[in-house]
């Protein structure tokens, strides 16, 4: 039991064990270098369908040249600590401090500056609120690190890159299967406010043998957090068309209004019942417009760059003109 309580507090760490079944978990990193010139994801995580299908992978997107690497290895080459968000894929490393990496196209240790968690308490212990306790989600998700600062050198097939002054983000999945559509977007490059980093999230979500559009966003301003979703009485509105998605969330006397335009993107995996076999188009160059207003009256615009963005599935069924909780 304590070591489940410990777990439930500390999403950022390894929540799985290897004799799972129809079971993922993946980590998100995510690499823009100062001059946006390179813009890249590195997935690294497990997969376990049944007992013929088990591996363990790392997934690299370029996300300037929209191209996608998947690299399998066997399950003894994972290796988790329990008490910490750090793990080892063979002779590749990664943790909220760092990574070290030695794949064809990134050869080298990146390191992350002032990592930026989200607010969290006892019954919200991340940022799926008190969904958190709920047994049996068909998919759990985590924020490890809102905005972090880049540095480190790589080499490798993707030339010699420089990150010093990038900036990064890490997120985290587990859990059976992704949904069956969602909506993500995430952007850290904001020239108007240091620090500015935005994550939002729509998606199907199935429960209790019904489902529900449930959302989370995290709107970080400098040291400000604003967060709008489905658990804490927010209020959204969503449309997507073949050029750019609109969503709008409102919270008490908050109002968020985002445009997200898409832009080029590159196919990689996604888990169905533990099985990486899903297919799913992320861009890594999709522009953001946003704008919070406090009483009807605009106190803060961004336009965010290098921004990550899936429309995946059958969105039709997230969108509405109407509020809707």
């Amino acid at each position: 039991m304590t070591n489940f309580i410990y777990k439930l507090y500390h999403p950022e760490i390894f929540q799985g064990h290897p004799g799972k079944e129809k079971y993922f978990e993946g980590w998100y990193f995510k690499f823009v270098s100062k001059d946006e010139q390179h813009a890249l994801a590195i997935i690294p995580g497990i997969a376990l369908y049944d007992a013929s299908d088990q591996h363990v992978f790392i997934q690299v997107i370029d996300g300037v040249g929209q191209e996608v690497s998947y690299y399998k290895f066997r399950l003894s080459a994972f290796i988790a600590d329990a008490r910490r968000p750090s793990f080892k894929i063979g002779k590749n490393f990664f943790s909220d401090k760092l990574v070290d990496l030695d794949l064809p196209e990134l050869k080298g240790l990146i390191s992350f500056k002032e990592t930026t968690p989200i607010i969290k308490s006892i019954l919200s212990p991340g940022i799926m609120g008190w969904y958190s306790f709920m047994p049996k989600m068909q998919c759990y998700h985590a924020i490890v690190s809102m905005h972090h600062e880049l540095s480190g050198e790589t080499e490798g097939s993707l030339g010699s890159i420089d990150w010093q002054g990038g900036t990064g983000y890490i997120e985290k999945d587990w859990g059976t299967s992704f949904p069956k559509c969602w909506i993500w977007v995430h952007s850290n490059n904001f020239k108007t406010t240091s620090k500015a980093s935005i994550m939002a999230s729509v998606a199907h979500i199935p429960w209790m043998g019904r489902f529900f559009p449930g959302f989370i966003v995290v709107l970080r301003i400098a040291e400000d957090e604003y967060r709008f979703a489905t658990y804490n009485g927010s209020k959204m509105r969503c449309s997507v068309d073949t050029k750019e998605v609109n969503l709008e969330f409102k919270r008490g006397r908050y109002h968020l209004q985002l445009k997200a335009v898409k832009g080029p993107a590159a196919t990689l995996r996604s888990p169905i019942s533990g099985q990486m076999t899903g297919k799913v188009n992320e861009s890594l160059q999709a522009q953001l417009a946003l704008k919070l207003s406090k009483d009807g009256t605009v106190i803060w615009e961004g336009y965010g760059t290098s921004a990550g963005l899936e429309v995946a599935g059958e969105t039709a069924i997230l969108e509405t003109e109407k509020w809707r909780s």
